[in-house]
């Protein structure tokens, strides 16, 4: 090793023991809400087809339903989803602008005041103050201590990309970048239009409908392709494939984005050009989706040993393909003849599932694996529950993906038949039901696999007295000035 590299070995561990802490403390309170949201997610699916099996529960107005089911879905996104990606934004970005990530400790009281704020929104849900309005089922009451815990946390990514010791920008930053601004803009803009001064009528559908579809393609999409465009080269040794597209991919991803919500109102009561702009844009949204796949799998050609050997490489393949099939869904979903058998199915849910945990959790899941060690000194402690995660991650998206894709279908015929009764329709969904809270299972051993290596781990790194370890950096990029060398 010349001392080229050893002086870039000894900034990234600079960068690391910066970072240290306080991403740490971001992946243990999302892992700690992963499980949560999914034994929560696990109950709600059990009470739609056998609520006898939770009859301990019946006589607590705490579990009903309704208050389960969004609750599940609040520290979902809340919970797992902003510790998870704003763990993993602060490290990408520490790492790849070449700076030291500074006030760690003023991190570490921002996180814990956000995940207080969570705890106080799922607890104001389970008494009775949840909203009528997905992803904004929080009591009205948290919503000015959620903006402002947030904006200490997502200040200091902003604050290491203005410090950074690097001429050159990287698509992972621009994804970081765009998702820790959107994340507030939409939150803020949803809190007032529907809560502060409040819309009327249609008009309320609409801004929801817009802030939903914001989250899944401004929030965990960009972190989950941030995640790809850097993982890749990182490990593979190759640059990114045509690497000049990806400004091309990255801005047409973000003005689409912005406007496809209107699909989302196919034939509800709101002015059709609403629904015709959103369908327009997820359909121009292709355009941003070739080229995503076009580098992904232009870098990977060649390199598939690689993938073979990498359990993160491993999560972001799984991450890119679900990529890949949400948008496909997204573009039928915007189709009015495929959307009028569909929208009031389980297909629209299998969607955005397929968006927030198959693409953006399987990302920061891979994310995770090659993080932590580095940042714990520590290699993971069990390649056993390492498997077991990744087995029962791949496992219950293959179930959920069948299983609600024929039962959303048949649902949806059924529906638009008028000689059916509902309450056969009711039964025949049952078995699929059953179906999807098994998949729901699977998932649930793989995240408390997960949690308990990550926590394993992290005992193992604070009362180790020994060496740090040093873990192999993967094959440097031959020279090119792309993503990954850092």
């Amino acid at each position: 090793m010349n001392s080229t590299d050893n002086l870039a070995r000894a900034e990234q561990q600079e960068i690391d023991a910066s970072a240290r802490w306080p991403v740490l403390v971001f992946f243990s309170q999302a892992l700690a809400w992963l499980v949560i949201g999914g034994a929560l997610q696990l109950i709600a699916a059990i009470q739609l087809h056998t609520p006898e099996f939770l009859s301990f529960l019946a006589g607590c107005e705490w579990f009903t339903y309704g208050r389960v089911a969004a609750a599940a879905q609040s520290v979902l996104l809340y919970g797992w989803g902003v510790n998870a990606g704003l763990g993993f934004a602060l490290w990408m970005m520490a790492r790849l602008s070449a700076a030291a990530l500074r006030h760690g400790g003023w991190l570490i009281v921002a996180c814990k005041a956000w995940n207080i704020t969570v705890g106080l929104g799922m607890l104001g849900i389970f008494i009775g103050g949840t909203t009528s309005f997905e992803l904004l089922e929080f009591p009205r009451w948290v919503t000015l201590m959620l903006l402002g815990s947030y904006a200490l946390m997502g200040v200091w990514a902003i604050t290491t990309f203005s410090v950074r010791n690097t001429e050159n920008v990287y698509a992972s930053q621009w994804y970081i970048f765009a998702a820790v601004i959107f994340f507030p803009w939409l939150y803020a803009i949803a809190q007032v239009m529907l809560f502060g001064t409040p819309t009327h009528g249609t008009v309320q559908a609409i801004v929801n409908a817009w802030y939903v579809n914001g989250i899944y393609g401004l929030w965990f999409t960009p972190l989950a392709l941030a995640a790809a465009y850097y993982f890749l080269p990182k490990i593979t040794g190759k640059p990114v494939h045509d690497y000049y597209l990806a400004p091309i991919g990255f801005w047409w991803l973000l003005l689409t984005s912005a406007f496809a919500g209107g699909s989302r109102l196919i034939g509800g009561p709101v002015p059709s050009w609403v629904a015709t702009l959103g369908a327009v844009a997820n359909f121009m949204l292709v355009v941003a989706v070739i080229i995503v796949l076009k580098s992904f799998f232009g870098t990977l050609r060649g390199n598939f040993e690689a993938l073979k050997n990498s359990i993160t490489l491993k999560f972001i393949f799984v991450s890119v393909l679900a990529f890949a099939f949400s948008s496909v869904m997204n573009f039928a979903l915007s189709v009015r003849g495929f959307a009028m058998n569909t929208q009031f199915t389980l297909i629209p849910e299998l969607r955005d599932w397929m968006i927030s945990y198959a693409c953006f959790a399987t990302a920061m899941f891979g994310a995770a694996y090659f993080i932590v060690p580095r940042l714990a000194g520590v290699a993971w402690h069990s390649s056993a529950l390492v498997k077991a995660h990744y087995y029962c991650t791949v496992a219950g998206i293959l179930l959920l993906t069948v299983g609600l894709g024929y039962a959303g279908w048949q649902q949806g015929h059924l529906l638009n038949n008028t000689t059916v009764p509902f309450s056969e329709i009711t039964a025949a969904l049952k078995p699929w039901l059953m179906f999807r809270s098994v998949a729901f299972m699977v998932l649930l051993t793989g995240h408390l696999a997960f949690a308990i290596n990550f926590f394993w781990t992290a005992f193992g790194a604070v009362t180790s007295t020994g060496a740090r370890a040093e873990f192999r950096n993967p094959p440097a990029l031959a020279g090119a000035t792309v993503e990954g060398h850092a």
